[in-house]
């Protein structure tokens, strides 16, 4: 009996070694190699399941079978679709609408999309024109797919792409704040987690579409954000429009637009700027107008930590302009130069 009794307090221990250390290792998944047939048919599978479940049935056996088959599908839930729905690609054109995520599973309308994956996603890629926003055109073709009463809590971070010019200007269209106003409470209503937004501009037309764009930066920017990036890519136009746009995090200059306007900006959103891209403006002209104020008083970049600039543009002292300034890219031409700081 001693023998038995020992025996068994020795397997209890092997087991309850066996079970703390099976808990501390997480085995790696490899669900991203499955074909974006059989996520579907999971996600599908994931949903009848759950239904099942949480409906009476006469029939014992779909009664029992629910238990297991719901673990089971919890299982995938976590290891297949979290992974699968790592965030959402919005893309809108006016005729039509689509969120497709990055393994292209595409959805037509917010009803194709589960209530127990919504949750799911992380991030969102918007790509709408500029007329659609101003027009109002924008938050039709939104609700016209189902979207006015989804909400994607999970969702951290929106990439919104603005392309192509208006095809009016701002006296024809003289509600465009109104409409503006309505596609930013809509974008919050969808996703009302949001902290970082990445603002990607091309094919700005003239004055006007600046002033319609900075408008809706401002608007969205104004909910609240702990990170707000500017990508432009607008060759040889006026960007004076974007001038009241403050609180922006992160500028890129792509293109060569009015390089004035483009230094203009950067100062104005010298208090809150943690990196600058600009590289492409050339012209040493524009020195005093980013390193002094309208009075001639020193601006000071408190939080700048990474900058992309050509040489002519570099301050004599450095320290004094960027105080935490830690990554230096420096431009000459075509030849870029890493971390190197002139003497």
């Amino acid at each position: 009996m001693a023998g038995a009794a020992r025996f068994l307090r020795i397997r209890q221990l092997l087991l309850s070694r066996w079970a703390a250390k099976k808990a501390q290792v997480s085995p790696s998944s490899v669900a991203q190699y499955l074909p974006s047939r059989v996520i579907q048919r999971i996600a599908l599978y994931t949903a009848a399941v759950d239904s099942y479940r949480s409906s009476s049935s006469d029939d014992d056996r779909i009664t029992r079978a629910a238990g297991p088959l719901s673990q089971v599908c919890r299982s995938w839930r976590v290891s297949v679709i979290a992974m699968f729905y790592q965030h959402f690609v919005l893309d809108i054109n006016c005729t039509a609408m689509w969120i497709t995520p990055r393994r292209k599973m595409v959805h037509r309308g917010s009803e194709y999309i589960s209530d127990n994956v919504r949750h799911l996603a992380r991030r969102v890629y918007m790509t709408v024109p500029f007329a659609g926003v101003f027009s109002g055109k924008v938050v039709n073709i939104l609700s016209a797919n189902h979207f006015a009463q989804a909400v994607f809590p999970g969702v951290t971070v929106l990439k919104l792409n603005l392309y192509s010019g208006t095809s009016f200007t701002m006296d024809e269209v003289s509600d465009y704040r109104s409409n503006i106003d309505e596609f930013c409470l809509y974008i919050h209503g969808l996703f009302p987690h949001v902290r970082e937004y990445y603002f990607s501009v091309s094919s700005f037309t003239d004055t006007d579409d600046s002033n319609m764009v900075g408008y809706l930066l401002s608007s969205i920017i104004g909910q609240g954000c702990s990170v707000a990036e500017y990508v432009h890519s607008s060759r040889g136009v006026q960007i004076s429009g974007l001038f009241e746009v403050a609180g922006l995090t992160h500028i890129v200059i792509e293109d060569q637009a009015c390089m004035e306007d483009c230094v203009e900006l950067v100062r104005r959103n010298a208090s809150t700027l943690v990196a600058v891209d600009l590289g492409i403006v050339d012209a040493p002209d524009f020195l005093p107008q980013l390193v002094t104020d309208d009075e001639g008083s020193a601006i000071v970049y408190p939080h700048l930590r990474k900058l992309a600039i050509h040489m002519t543009l570099l301050p004599k002292d450095l320290s004094a302009v960027f105080p935490a300034l830690e990554d230096l890219n420096c431009t000459t031409g075509s030849l870029r130069i890493a971390n190197v700081v002139p003497v």
